[in-house]
């Protein structure tokens, strides 16, 4: 008797850690926290985002700060890499933004249309700082109850992150921050598109 196992349709989510410096990380949490931001639909409670489709952020800090240069283009060739692992032809950075979350915030789960790959890139967060959810696409996946968990029945895979973390993953993966509300002072989050 011979056994195959095949772990079919797997999605691929990289995790990257200490992509910023300490010094890079404050000027980039300071400058956010002088920034104006408003309200955004995926954000409830006391949260800010500066989202626009065609907003830039991390090309206009860059140009404000001299110890961030070489920042975009870092981030959109492991951007353009991780698309290529996917199959894809590459990616091309598209937009950028941050949002900042206040104790009580929640982050709607939401999925990012018109791009190809989308990242996170953790500002500032502590202990009780929300966790970055993303939910299995799988819609059948509650059809039979689970005995025990695996990583083949799980319904939402959780991830703590802390400053210069950077998580890549592709932009049709639905992920917010699974109904829980962040309990740090201050959660602040830059995020990333990738298109065609």
């Amino acid at each position: 008797m011979q056994k195959q196992a095949w772990k079919l349709f797997p999605t691929l989510v990289h995790r990257y850690s200490e992509v910023l410096t300490p010094p890079q990380l404050d000027t980039i949490l300071t400058h956010c926290l002088q920034a104006e931001a408003g309200r955004h639909g995926a954000l409830l409670g006391d949260a800010q985002s500066t989202f626009d489709k065609d907003a830039h952020f991390l090309e206009a800090l860059e140009a404000t700060h001299a110890n961030l240069q070489g920042l975009t283009q870092g981030l959109a060739q492991l951007m353009d890499a991780y698309a290529r692992e996917l199959g894809l032809d590459g990616a091309r950075l598209s937009n950028s933004w941050f949002n900042i979350q206040r104790p009580g915030s929640v982050l709607r789960h939401h999925t990012h249309p018109d791009s190809r790959v989308s990242a996170a890139l953790c500002i500032a967060s502590d202990e009780a700082s929300s966790k970055l959810h993303f939910e299995n696409p799988n819609p059948l996946l509650g059809f039979i109850e689970a005995a025990r968990p695996t990583e083949f029945n799980m319904e939402m895979a959780k991830f703590k992150l802390v400053p210069g973390d950077l998580v890549l993953f592709p932009s049709w993966l639905k992920h917010g921050s699974g109904f829980e509300a962040n309990g740090s002072d201050l959660r602040v989050v830059i995020s990333l598109n990738a298109g065609a």
